[in-house]
């Protein structure tokens, strides 16, 4: 949605523990996969074989992943079935969002634990993980068969690296589920930043995440530090320099502790 004068919003999520780091980690490649599939053009489908190996890297650091995200469907679910039948809530959107929790979660639960069991079938998707550190590591006469197969028809292309994502969909999609559900389960509120500077204290509150959102033309970024006992926030502006330089006045913008 647009803002005032047409200019977006600009969203900051902040993971507060080491889950959500790892889901919005996922998020980020899935998303990038998607764009990149979208494009037509070479050069974008070879980036999309690097951002694919990008995910398994991190797949196969973080052994906890499937466990991981499995709990978090289990404990979003708990937390939300106690809210049936209580009296404001909307029953059948209730019911719709366990739905899909349950449906997620018994969809990863197949998914085995090794992954990436398509890679040694073709070679040169190995020849080009391993290449993926070299400057200029792909080109023709390095990768021959990497270079042939991006000849062929866009839509071959897309259809076999589709078949490939698929072995990973099922964790990109809870991965998502669960943020959609956190960052949607608490109301922002109105704050304001005092030449880029705010504190608040929680008042106990343990957040998952922390996702602030800013009404403004100018290039910002935000950085956020949080424990149980205060939340800060900074801001500062892109310089010409691409540096990052102190803000003057108030700034205001909305910020929810997400804590489903």
């Amino acid at each position: 949605m647009s803002g005032l004068f047409g200019s977006p919003p600009q969203i900051f999520d902040f993971p507060c523990n080491e889950r959500v780091r790892m889901m919005l980690r996922l998020e980020c490649l899935g998303n990038r996969l998607h764009d990149l599939l979208a494009l037509p053009s070479t050069a974008a489908h070879e980036a999309w074989l690097g951002c694919h190996f990008e995910l398994y890297d991190l797949l196969s650091t973080r052994s906890d992943v499937k466990n991981e995200l499995l709990q978090e469907l289990e404990r979003q679910r708990q937390t939300l079935s106690r809210f049936e039948g209580k009296p404001g809530v909307a029953a059948d959107r209730l019911e719709r969002v366990l739905h899909d929790l349950t449906q997620t979660y018994n969809q990863l639960s197949d998914v085995p634990m090794r992954l990436g069991a398509h890679l040694p079938e073709y070679e040169f998707l190995n020849a080009l993980k391993g290449r993926t550190g070299i400057p200029a590591g792909s080109c023709s006469f390095d990768l021959p068969a990497l270079h042939v197969w991006l000849k062929r028809p866009v839509e071959d292309r897309m259809a076999l690296m589709t078949s490939w994502l698929s072995h990973v969909q099922p964790i990109i999609k809870a991965s998502n589920l669960g943020l959609g559900y956190l960052r949607d389960g608490s109301e922002p509120h109105e704050f304001v930043a005092s030449n880029g500077a705010f504190e608040m204290s929680p008042n106990g509150r343990q957040a998952k995440l922390i996702r602030i959102q800013v009404q403004d033309a100018r290039e910002l970024t935000c950085e956020v530090s949080a424990n149980k006992y205060v939340v800060a926030v900074r801001f500062r502006q892109l310089n010409g320099q691409l540096g990052l330089s102190p803000i003057e006045g108030d700034l205001g913008f909305q910020m929810a502790l997400c804590d489903l």
